[in-house]
C-alpha cells in the first residue's frame, strides 16, 4: 500500500511540473531547494550548451550556444490563480485533468468559447466529465468565470449572492435585449410591475462584472522567457530546451563525511527522506524536459511549412493526433503545450499555437481553424469599409474558395478574433 501512495505521489509531482511554465518552475524549483539540502544548482558551462552528458535531451543538432535570450512582454495570466483553486480541491483526477484544460481554454474575459463536446472529444472523455468540470470552475473565484455568454455570467454572479429568484436573475435570464438598451419602460410592461422597481434592479445588475477575469488581471506586465529555441534552415529543423529558463538542479550531499550526525536514527531518518524527494524531483524534471522535447519536436515537424510561410499555412493538428502518434495521454499533450512558449528564429510565440482543428473542404481535404480564421480577417481587412461583408457574405465566399463553413461558425471566429459585427464596422 505505502508503495503505491508514493507511486501516485511522484506520478503527482510529475504532472504538476509538465504543466509549470518557466517561471512557476523557477519559483518551486527555488522553493524545493531551500528545504531540501540534498539540492544544488548546477552551473551552465554555455549560455545554451547541453554539454555531452545531457545530449537525451536534445532534438536534432544543437543551436548556437551564443542565443541572445529573447524577452516579450505579456500580461499577467489569470489561469495560475484559477489552477490554484483547482489543485486545493478534493476531487477525481480526471476531472482535474479537464479542468485544467479548460481553463487554459478561456479567453481574456474569463468566457469558455470552445464547445463541450469538442472539449470532450479532445480529451477523449465523456460530456459528462466535462460539464462536471465546467460547474467546478465555475464555482471558483471570481464568480462568473466560466461562463459560455454574458447571459451565464450574471446568472452565476446572481446565483452565488443567492439572487437566483431574483428580479434581477429574471431580467438577465428573459430580457438581454432589454437589458442591453436598458430599455425600462419594456422591461417593466413584459413583467408587468413598477418602473421603479426595475430601475433599482438595473442599478444592481451594473455592479456586477461582465468581464470576470479582469479583476485577476494584473495591469503591470512580466517577461516571457521561452522554455524551447529552435532554428530553422533548409527544412531542417534545430530544437532544444533554454537553459536560461529553468535550471539545472545535481544531487548534492553535505553530510557524506559528518558519520557523527549520520549515527543518529532521527537524522538518518531526515536525511533518507530528503535524498529521496530529491530524486525524486531529479526524475520528474527529467521526464518534463524529455516530453516537452518530444512533443514540440513532433508538432514543429508537422507544421514545418507553417514554421516558412506563417500562421496561415498551419495545418489541422489536435491534441489526440499528436496524443496518438506519440503513444500518449491528451492531456499529457495539453499540460505540456499550456503556458509553454517556443522561440523560432527571432519570433516568441506559444506552442500552442501550432495546434489547431480542421474544417472540411469541398474537395475532401481539410483547412485548419486557424487558416480559415487568417482568411476571414484577410477578408475584412481588404473589404470596402462603406460595404463591409457581412457573415454570411464571408460564408459564401469561404465557399466559393471550396471551404464548407457555417454563418454561425464565421460569427464565432470573427468575435475570437475581435473584430467587430457588418454594422459597427461600416464607415460612413
Amino acid at each position: 500500500m505505502q508503495q503505491k501512495m508514493a507511486l501516485n505521489a511522484q506520478m503527482r509531482q510529475s504532472i504538476q511540473l509538465l504543466r509549470m511554465a518557466g517561471q512557476e518552475l523557477n519559483e518551486y524549483i527555488n522553493a524545493s531547494m531551500e528545504k531540501n539540502p540534498f539540492l544544488q544548482r548546477e552551473e551552465l558551462k554555455k549560455k545554451l550548451g547541453l554539454g555531452k552528458d545531457h545530449t537525451h535531451n536534445r532534438i536534432g543538432s544543437a543551436i548556437s550556444p551564443d542565443y541572445t535570450e529573447k524577452e516579450v512582454a505579456q500580461p499577467e495570466n489569470p489561469r495560475s490563480s484559477l489552477l490554484s483553486q483547482v489543485n486545493t480541491l478534493d476531487m477525481d483526477d480526471k476531472i482535474v485533468e479537464i479542468a485544467e484544460y479548460i481553463i487554459d481554454e478561456l479567453d481574456d474575459n474569463g468566457y469558455i468559447q470552445t464547445g463541450l463536446e469538442e472539449i470532450a472529444g479532445e480529451l477523449a472523455v465523456g460530456v459528462e466529465d466535462a460539464e462536471k468540470a465546467l460547474s467546478i470552475i465555475q464555482a471558483l473565484d471570481p464568480a462568473g468565470i466560466g461562463a459560455r455568454d454574458v447571459r451565464e455570467c450574471l446568472q452565476l454572479q446572481l446565483k452565488r449572492i443567492g439572487k437566483e429568484r431574483s428580479l434581477e436573475y429574471t431580467i438577465v435570464t428573459d430580457l438581454t435585449l432589454e437589458l442591453a438598451k436598458s430599455d425600462i419602460k419594456k422591461i417593466a410592461r413584459s413583467l408587468n410591475i413598477d418602473e421603479n422597481a426595475v430601475s433599482a434592479a438595473l442599478k444592481n445588475i451594473k455592479k456586477l462584472n461582465p468581464r470576470p477575469a479582469s479583476t485577476l488581471l494584473s495591469k503591470t506586465s512580466e517577461t516571457v522567457i521561452p522554455d524551447l529555441v529552435a532554428s530553422l534552415k533548409n527544412k531542417k529543423l534545430r530544437l532544444e530546451l533554454n537553459r536560461e529558463s529553468v535550471p539545472r538542479l545535481r544531487l548534492y550531499n553535505p553530510y557524506e563525511e559528518k558519520l557523527d550526525i549520520i549515527m543518529d536514527e532521527e537524522v538518518k531518518e531526515f536525511l533518507k527522506n530528503n535524498m529521496n524527494a530529491a530524486k525524486q524531483l531529479l526524475d520528474g524534471l527529467k521526464r518534463r524536459e524529455e516530453t516537452m522535447c518530444r512533443v514540440a519536436n513532433f508538432i514543429l515537424k508537422f507544421q514545418l511549412d507553417c514554421l516558412e510561410n506563417g500562421l496561415s499555412r498551419v495545418k489541422g493538428l489536435t491534441l489526440q493526433d499528436v496524443a496518438k502518434a506519440l503513444e500518449l495521454h491528451p492531456s499529457t499533450i495539453s499540460r505540456t503545450v499550456s503556458n509553454k512558449y517556443i522561440q523560432i528564429n527571432d519570433k516568441v510565440m506559444p506552442l500552442k499555437n501550432f495546434l489547431s482543428h480542421s474544417v472540411r473542404k469541398e474537395n475532401g481535404e481539410t483547412a485548419s481553424k486557424t487558416s480559415v480564421k487568417h482568411r476571414i480577417k484577410g477578408l475584412i481587412d481588404s473589404e470596402d469599409k462603406t460595404k463591409p461583408l457581412s457573415d454570411s457574405a464571408i460564408t459564401a465566399r469561404l465557399k466559393s474558395e471550396g471551404i464548407l463553413i457555417e454563418r454561425r461558425t464565421v460569427a464565432k471566429y470573427r468575435e475570437s478574433l475581435k473584430i467587430l459585427p457588418t454594422h459597427l464596422r461600416r464607415k460612413r
